[in-house]
């Protein structure tokens, strides 16, 4: 009777009392991703020679920096709570009515869609800035004809995006795409679009008891704050809180200089 063993290593067949091994090769390093011949902090050493894998770990180390930063997406917390006049901190999450210790508070949201997703307004204005390119218009940016029209516009990132492309000479557009905090990175904040002043109009109250509790600047309701909505070749919309939909008809001048404060959206 004949008896079959198999093991880890190999194969070893007993027949009549006389034993031999068929063994399997063992892997090679190289084939297993351990690529490196020399070694590399934090890496994995091969277990069948002098062989390091370094990508893991970099791997690793990605994987380890996604974590701290909230996610690979972009959306780096949970917002599903975030609402109009609540505190938007660096970690991506909000919170409404009062300040959580030990997190940075970065902004105030201003839009809610109410399913998640919004925009946030900066803490602070960032200076006065020309908005630039007059007698410009640019192609690929839509006019709106009134402030009833542009109030629709939130396309505040998008908008940024091709005046930015358009070149240099857009000051406050700029200025906003540089801004930067932290948990965001330049590039991340945006000049607001025209909707953003009609929903703030709407939600004014709460928006600025949220300022009130972070030490922000409160907005006022003569706030001149520059959108990134394009009236014509000349004229940009700028905030009017006073007037419909936050903006009141009121466009003024490119070349003329108004505050800029950053939205972000999440």
């Amino acid at each position: 009777m004949k008896k079959i063993l198999l093991a880890s290593a190999g194969v070893m067949v007993m027949s009549a009392g006389v034993g031999y091994a068929a063994c399997i090769p063992t892997p090679s390093c190289a084939s297993l991703g351990y690529e490196s011949s020399s070694s590399c902090e934090g890496g994995i050493k091969c277990p069948f020679g002098n062989a390091w894998n370094c990508t893991l770990v970099n791997k690793i180390t990605e994987i380890e920096k996604i974590i701290q930063e909230g996610g690979a997406d972009g959306n780096k917390g949970d917002t599903s709570n975030c609402k109009i006049g609540s505190i938007f901190y660096s970690d991506w999450t909000c919170s409404s009515g009062s300040l959580i210790s030990g997190k940075t508070p970065i902004g105030i949201v201003v839009y809610s869609d109410g399913v998640g997703h919004g925009q946030v307004m900066s803490l602070n204005s960032i200076g006065n800035y020309a908005w630039g390119g007059y007698g410009i218009d640019i192609s690929t940016l839509q006019n709106f004809s009134s402030a009833s029209a542009a109030s629709q516009d939130l396309a505040s990132c998008e908008n940024t995006a091709k005046i930015i492309a358009a070149g240099s000479t857009y000051p406050a557009a700029w200025a906003a795409h540089e801004y930067k905090t932290v948990g965001t990175n330049a590039g991340d904040w945006c000049l607001p679009a025209a909707g953003i002043m009609a929903s703030i109009k709407n939600g004014m109250e709460l928006i600025n008891i949220g300022y009130g509790l972070v030490s922000g600047t409160q907005i006022e309701r003569n706030s001149a704050i520059w959108s990134s909505s394009e009236y014509t070749s000349d004229y940009v919309f700028y905030s009017n809180f006073s007037g419909d939909y936050g903006l009141g008809d009121y466009s003024d001048y490119k070349n003329n200089s108004h505050e800029v404060r950053p939205v972000l959206e999440f």
